[in-house]
C-alpha cells in the first residue's frame, strides 16, 4: 500500500502538517514533502494550504473518500491474513466513554483475557460523542456508551445493561435528613455534572426538564470520580448511576437518593460500524459480551417523594 495515502488522510483529518506530523512520528517537513509527491503522482492539488491550517480542495476531497475506502479494505485485508493464524496474537481497538471505562469495562477485559489471551485490546477512553464519532469513522473497533442517541452515524446498536440513577451528595446534606425533597431546594443547589457529550450529562438534562427546574449554578468535569470527590468535599451535589458510587457510600462518604416518582435509568451500549466485515476477534469479544453479565446490583439507596405541592 501506498504510506502517503496514510499521510495524505490524516492531514485531511487533522487539517494540520504539524499535528498529523505528531500522529505520524514524522517530522512536519517530511509530511509536506509526502503530500507533494502524492499531488505530482495524482497531478493535482489536493490542499490549500494558510500559515495556520490546510484545507482540502474539491479534487481532495474526492481523493480523501477514495483514499479512506482503500486505507479501510486494507486494513480488513490485514486482519483476514491474522485471522487465518489464530496463534498470533491479535489487536482489537475498543473505545469507551469515561464512566463505562471507568467502572465497568476493566472487569469485562480481565473475563475475557481469561477467555482469549490472544486478543489484545487497544483502549480508547472518551465521552459518547467521540466514541460514537469514531466507530462511524471505523477507526474503532467496538465502543461502549451511555445512551444511545447515535441515529446520525453508521453503526449498530447493542443494549448492554442499565443503572439506576442517583442525585448524590454528601451523608450529612439536608438532602439525606427529610423523607421527602424540596424542589426549590434541587434548583438552588450547586450541582456538579458531567461535560457536554457525555452520555451521562445528557441523562442529568433530561432529569432536569423532569423536574421543571433549571439550576442556576453548575460546574461541569470530564470525570466522574473527580465529580465523587468534589461532592464528598461539599462543593455540591451530583446525579450518577448507582454502581459508581456503590464503594463510596460503603466507605460512608457519599449517599444516594433515588425520587420513586422519577425512578430513572441510564443504559450503556455497545456499537459497531455497519459495515458488513468484522474481524475474527471482534466477532469473539461481541459474541462474549452478548453472554457476559455486570455484577450484582447491590441497592444503596433510599427513595424519597417530592414535597407534596412543589
Amino acid at each position: 500500500m501506498d504510506h502517503r495515502l496514510e499521510i495524505f488522510v490524516t492531514t485531511a483529518e487533522q487539517n494540520s502538517f504539524t499535528r498529523a506530523a505528531a500522529l505520524l512520528h514524522m517530522t512536519p517537513s517530511a509530511i509536506s514533502l509526502s503530500i507533494k509527491a502524492l499531488e505530482r503522482k495524482l497531478d493535482t492539488r489536493l490542499f490549500n494550504r494558510t500559515n495556520k491550517y490546510v484545507q482540502l480542495t474539491p479534487a481532495g476531497s474526492v481523493v480523501y473518500t477514495h483514499a479512506k475506502e482503500i486505507l479501510i479494505k486494507y486494513n480488513d485485508m490485514s486482519q483476514s491474513l491474522i485471522d487465518l493464524e489464530p496463534a498470533r496474537n491479535t489487536p482489537i481497538s475498543i473505545g469507551a466513554a469515561y464512566t463505562f471505562g471507568e467502572y465497568f469495562l476493566p472487569g469485562i477485559l480481565y473475563a475475557f483475557y481469561k477467555k482469549h489471551p490472544n486478543i489484545l485490546p487497544n483502549i480508547t477512553i472518551q465521552n459518547s460523542a467521540v466514541i460514537a464519532e469514531q466507530i462511524h469513522k471505523q477507526e474503532l473497533d467496538i465502543g461502549f456508551i451511555v445512551e444511545a442517541d447515535v441515529a446520525e452515524y453508521d453503526v449498530n446498536v447493542n443494549l448492554f445493561s442499565e443503572e439506576m440513577m442517583l442525585i448524590v451528595a454528601r451523608p450529612d446534606h439536608p438532602l439525606n435528613k427529610n423523607s421527602s425533597v424540596d424542589k426549590n431546594m434541587l434548583e438552588s443547589e450547586t450541582w456538579i455534572i458531567r461535560e457536554e457529550g457525555s452520555g451521562t450529562r445528557d441523562v442529568t438534562n433530561k432529569f432536569f426538564a423532569q423536574l421543571g427546574i433549571a439550576p442556576k449554578r453548575i460546574m461541569s468535569f470530564g470525570s466522574s470520580q473527580t465529580i465523587k470527590e468534589s461532592v464528598a468535599l461539599g462543593l455540591g451535589i451530583s446525579y450518577l448511576s448507582e454502581s459508581v458510587i456503590k464503594s463510596d457510600v460503603k466507605a460512608g462518604t457519599l449517599k444516594g437518593v433515588s425520587l420513586s416518582d422519577y425512578p430513572n435509568e441510564t443504559s450503556f451500549h455497545y456499537i459497531t460500524h455497519q459495515s458488513k466485515f468484522h474481524s475474527q476477534a471482534v466477532q469473539t469479544f461481541k459474541d462474549f459480551l452478548d453472554s457476559y453479565v455486570l455484577g450484582e446490583k447491590v441497592s444503596v439507596h433510599p427513595k424519597k417523594r417530592i414535597k407534596d405541592g412543589e
